[in-house]
């Protein structure tokens, strides 16, 4: 099978995951910080580019295009996210190399981590008026208020096809020698997510600190009640979409 090394390269990263949080938690939890932090950065330049280039028709296509930056400063960086974790995990424990148990415990931290990472961006942004200083109808509020109005079978879809896609680039991106072609690969294939507006439980969370820190005009629980949604759905898409029939359709024969 021309993609088991690939399959067992995923399943010793789901090991060595799980192994650094058993044996160091503190820096696991501080890789997921780290990558919540460089994720919500990004969202912030995301919704900066699309409120400043509204008017042109090409504003769309090159937020979108930007926002692979993120998940490329975590994968180069060694930072933990908990989307793409939803594939690892998945893989490794379908391979037998990790448990179930501890890879729901794993998405937990990972979770928490991210969390507080997006919540500390969105102070830094207040403390430097980045937030108070938008418009009433700027783009960063305006799709807060968006995202929280929609329902919750809708979210959870939209959460199944992000990261549906943004698992299919980190993938892919295992398949890559070169490092431009990872990035390349990466900012490609995450494009597709973001050009449609679904659902990233992680990015969301940047997106809602912000706004609520901000002028926004949504609550707290209505925040919480798009990612209880969109994060079901981004396991979904992470692990029953990418995770495990990546690990199924290349087991070995005699397997």
């Amino acid at each position: 099978m021309i993609d088991r090394p690939l399959v067992e390269k995923a399943a010793d990263s789901g090991v060595r995951k799980l192994s650094l949080l058993q044996h160091d938690p503190g820096r696991y939890l501080l890789r997921s910080i780290l990558a919540g932090m460089y994720l919500s950065i990004v969202v912030f330049v995301f919704w900066a580019l699309l409120h400043n280039l509204h008017a042109s028709p090409f504003g769309k296509v090159i937020a979108s295009a930007f926002f692979g930056v993120g998940l490329s400063v975590i994968v180069f960086t060694n930072a933990e996210l908990f989307t793409s974790n939803n594939m690892y995990l998945a893989v490794s424990s379908a391979e037998g190399r990790t448990s179930w148990g501890s890879t729901v415990l794993l998405w937990i931290a990972c979770y928490v981590g991210n969390l507080a990472g997006a919540g500390l961006v969105a102070l830094l942004l207040y403390g430097a008026h980045a937030l108070g200083d938008l418009p009433l109808d700027h783009a960063l509020y305006s799709g807060a208020a968006h995202k929280v109005h929609q329902t919750a079978s809708v979210i959870f879809y939209k959460g199944v096809l992000a990261n549906w896609i943004v698992c299919l680039a980190v993938r892919l991106a295992l398949r890559c020698k070169e490092d431009i072609a990872k990035i390349a690969i990466m900012i490609l294939v995450v494009f597709i997510f973001l050009y449609l507006g679904f659902e990233h439980s992680i990015a969301n969370m940047g997106t809602f600190s912000m706004s609520l820190l901000g002028n926004g005009q949504i609550r707290l629980e209505e925040a919480l009640y798009n990612l209880a949604f969109s994060t079901l759905g981004n396991i979904v898409g992470g692990a029953l979409f990418v995770g495990l029939p990546f690990s199924y359709i290349n087991r070995e024969e005699n397997a």
